[in-house]
């Protein structure tokens, strides 16, 4: 199951259902040349990861639409996309899970994993030994995401990058201000429930303290009384 903080709502979340019907293969062929892009820039990832043989990391997007499970080998990593109503999780070594802001963060190594993780705003499952190794690996590597993307236009890149930061920027304020909203939403049902949290303190005090007072021998009276009453069918 997948806690509530990793399910978070994010400003791509809307969006997600917009997107559901488009086909996944342009999807796939972009990450695809991207992967392919990056394996050539840094081999030494991939030497790292050759080390326990060939990994496989799903990557599960919890506001977008799309699952991507990557296999990395000595010579290259292959791009699968599919959808995540098409069917059950395909095989992996290790599972990542959370908003796809996370799962960048994860990929360029950029983004303190174990932080994520016990913030709740990622899942992390599999095996131990490729999880390690893949953080080992990308931490060092230091990608550049989103430079890697804008260099695929070619002549575009500078135009790319610009567009790239806009989104970026775009993307913050929105989060920030749905985090508000969110804070706003909650601030009345968590003094709701500070307060009922307090009354009860109260109330147990002050039985306690009635208790305390009780003659001892009614007290030992109505004990008794009470196991009967609990022991009877």
């Amino acid at each position: 199951m997948v806690s509530a903080g990793v399910k978070r709502l994010t400003p791509l979340t809307p969006i997600a259902v917009l997107l559901r019907p488009l086909p996944t293969a342009p999807l796939q062929a972009a990450l695809q040349r991207l992967a392919d892009r990056l394996s050539a820039r840094h081999p030494d990832v991939l030497d790292r990861v050759a080390d326990i043989g060939r990994a496989r990391l799903l990557l599960l997007a919890t506001d977008l639409p799309w699952r991507a499970l990557v296999t990395l080998e000595r010579d290259g990593a292959r791009v699968t996309v599919d959808r995540h109503a098409d069917g059950p999780d395909p095989q992996a070594d290790a599972a990542v899970t959370g908003p796809v802001e996370r799962l960048l963060a994860c990929v360029q190594g950029g983004g303190d994993g174990d932080a994520m993780f016990f913030a709740r705003e990622i899942a992390v499952t599999g095996n131990t030994d490729v999880l390690v190794a893949l953080r080992n690996a990308l931490d060092g590597a230091e990608l550049d995401i989103a430079g890697e993307l804008a260099a695929l236009t070619g002549p575009l890149q500078g135009p790319a990058t610009q567009a790239l930061g806009r989104a970026g920027a775009v993307y913050g304020r929105a989060s920030a201000g749905l985090d508000a909203f969110k804070a706003d939403v909650r601030a009345p049902l968590q003094a709701r429930l500070d307060a009922q949290a307090a009354e009860l303190a109260e109330l147990r005090t002050e039985v306690q303290r009635l208790r305390r007072k009780q003659p001892r021998g009614e007290r030992t009276a109505a004990q008794g009384a009470q196991g009967r009453q609990e022991a009877a069918p």
